[in-house]
């Protein structure tokens, strides 16, 4: 009986998210519509990549990072799209998976990267990288069977709950980017064979900081650890995972 409850309590909570995160036709979005260049075309593109043989030749991960750097001549003439496009290019991407926990892996790249955090800097980081994740179709995943689009997915989702780029958020966007955010992990869910439940974590983890984040993005000190539980390889008990779902609920419904 208990367990029939639950799965009822879950479904409407499910659907109601879906709702929320379903724009309707003739809603404005707050978000400027920006079309991407083609990401096999770019202006620039790393000179040195895994299994070159210069590669072979490096001793020393430190070799590869400093390998992996864009020219700050070149950095400066990028438009915010392209650069986007060359972060998720970084050849070392998948070193952040690496890690214990995504998170730490995630900041490595952040300290280890100057394209990442000159994309911080840019004004109009926000409106490109929702943009960019808006367009993601993750019907895709089954097309691409690659474990590396469902991880690049995750990669986007930590950009765009990036303290720096929640900063630049208005209250409309956030709304907009947390029901895109829940859009996206119904999707998920529901395409359980595609997407192992530790890539859910991700996305649990960007609606809370998103929703939780002051205006500079930064968190409260509970807040904080209620997203570090969402950065483990397993996600977190069943007990955490309803308290964000609900804590999802009242802020759709504005409580």
């Amino acid at each position: 009986m208990n367990r029939t409850f639950t799965k009822i309590n879950f479904l409407f909570l499910v659907i109601f998210v879906m709702l929320s995160g379903c724009k309707k036709d003739n809603e404005i979005s707050t978000f400027k519509e920006i079309q991407f260049p083609d990401e096999n075309a770019l202006s620039w593109d790393y000179p040195v990549k895994p299994g070159s043989e210069k590669w072979k030749t490096f001793q020393s991960g430190m070799e590869m990072v400093q390998a992996c750097q864009i020219p700050q001549n070149v950095i400066s003439s990028l438009s915010t799209e392209e650069l986007l496009l060359i972060c998720l290019k970084f050849p070392l991407l998948f070193d952040i998976g690496a890690a214990n926990f995504f998170s730490d892996g995630y900041a490595a790249y952040e300290k280890n990267f100057n394209g990442i955090r000159e994309f911080y800097l840019r004004n109009d980081a926000a409106v490109v990288i929702f943009n960019y994740y808006k367009q993601i179709k993750l019907e895709d995943a089954k097309v691409y069977s690659s474990i590396f689009f469902v991880f690049r997915i995750s990669v986007v989702e930590y950009i765009l709950s990036a303290p720096t780029v929640i900063s630049k958020y208005s209250p409309e966007q956030r709304k907009e980017v947390s029901a895109e955010l829940s859009s996206k992990l119904n999707l998920k869910k529901s395409q359980s064979g595609d997407f192992p439940y530790n890539y859910l974590n991700s996305t649990y983890r960007a609606l809370i900081r998103i929703i939780k984040s002051d205006d500079e993005g930064k968190l409260s000190a509970d807040d904080a650890k209620l997203a570090d539980r969402f950065t483990g390889i397993g996600l977190p008990p069943e007990n955490v995972i309803k308290q964000v779902e609900e804590m999802i609920r009242q802020y759709f419904a504005g409580k």
